[in-house]
């Protein structure tokens, strides 16, 4: 079995190969962990070691075998169905390589698993709903493909599953609302795909929920206020959609916010002065929607704020006194389409990427 898959993946070239095919014992083969009496391996860790080739059927004779780790190295060809053989294995990582061909279905009776990671490889067709059966899952991982096809509601029975990572890929068909039965979820991470349709509510009761990444969709309809009870939120990343509608006001309660990205989508309405209640918040981008009214002066209170960017909107604003406190400021746009009058605060800091100059406005208190 190992002999077969040190020829398969061209073990002479490993960036490292200390002992194998030699009489040394298995558990000083480098990247083998074996059991107690070191006659079977528990784990194959080559990460990262210049491994060329296809992975051979052999590997699911590993019985033993707890852990399969063999990211970022050059791996091509499909993953063998075989491996679903290895009814013990916990972890399979086959992130950052050249596989092709589509997610074996028999993946899902690898009922201990808890770690699936096939990210940023080449793999294409749909995510096999049967993988809705790994109770023990924590970790799917499949970002950086070429899958297809609707993201299976089936996942939504993954009672343990914390992180579900879908970006760039090409899925569409819309959210489904079964994920917001995950209540462990810490990660939901769908950016640049092609999914439609409205942000289902129930996404609003992920209560572990850190950071919810839809940028780069094609999703409609208006933002749910129930996100608003995402109280552990760092992250709430919703641009360049067709989103409509207002700013849910009930987003101020993210207080731990440390991004807020709404841009580039329909939003109408005006901005919230409850968005001036985030105590950490470091980006907020509002820009390239319909966004009309004037802007909140709370949004002064914002002192830890690097990126902000309300231009490209309808604003008839003045520029609120309360901006000179935003002492951290490294990116600021206001104009492009907006109406602003009066003039700039006095003592706002220097920033390095802003439009002020291109605004005409004086500065308040000059001669």
């Amino acid at each position: 079995m190992l002999v077969a898959f040190y020829h398969a993946t061209d073990g002479p070239n490993w960036t490292t190969n200390t002992n194998w095919l030699s009489e040394s014992p298995l558990f000083t083969w480098h990247g083998i962990t074996t059991d107690d009496d070191g006659g079977r391996v528990t784990e194959l860790v080559l990460n990262d070691n210049q491994l060329r080739g296809m992975l051979p059927a052999e590997l699911g004779r590993l019985s033993q075998l707890v852990g399969l780790g063999l990211r970022e190295n050059q791996l091509s060809g499909r993953i063998p169905p075989e491996l679903a053989d290895l009814s013990r294995l916990e972890s399979l990582g086959l992130g950052t390589n050249q596989l092709v061909g589509a997610i074996p279905p028999e993946l899902a009776r690898l009922g201990n698993l808890q770690t699936l990671a096939l990210d940023d490889n080449q793999l294409t067709g749909s995510i096999p709903p049967a993988l809705g059966s790994l109770a023990k899952l924590k970790y799917l991982v499949l970002n950086d493909n070429q899958l297809t096809g609707s993201i299976p509601p089936e996942l939504g029975s993954l009672a343990d599953l914390e992180f579900l990572v879908l970006n760039d890929n090409q899925l569409t068909g819309s959210i489904p609302r079964e994920l917001g039965g995950l209540s462990g979820l810490q990660l939901l991470v769908l950016e640049s795909n092609r999914l439609s349709g409205n942000i289902p509510p129930e996404l609003g009761n992920l209560p572990s929920l850190t950071v919810l990444d839809l940028d780069e969709n094609e999703l409609t309809g208006t933002i749910p206020p129930e996100l608003g009870r995402l109280y552990n939120l760092v992250e709430l990343s919703l641009s360049r959609n067709q989103l409509t509608g207002s700013i849910p006001p009930e987003l101020g309660a993210l207080r731990g916010l440390l991004r807020l990205h709404l841009n580039a989508n329909e939003l109408t309405g005006e901005i919230p002065p409850e968005l001036g209640g985030f105590i950490w918040l470091e980006h907020l981008l509002l820009q390239e929607n319909q966004l009309t009214g004037a802007i909140p002066p709370e949004l002064g209170r914002l002192v830890h704020l690097l990126l902000f960017d309300l231009s490209a909107n309808e604003l008839v604003s003045e520029v609120p006194a309360a901006f000179s406190d935003l002492s951290k400021l490294m990116l600021l746009f206001l104009g492009d389409g907006n109406q602003l009058t009066g003039c700039i605060p006095k003592g706002m800091p220097p920033i390095r990427f802003n439009d002020l100059d291109k605004l005409g406005l004086p500065i308040c208190g000059a001669n």
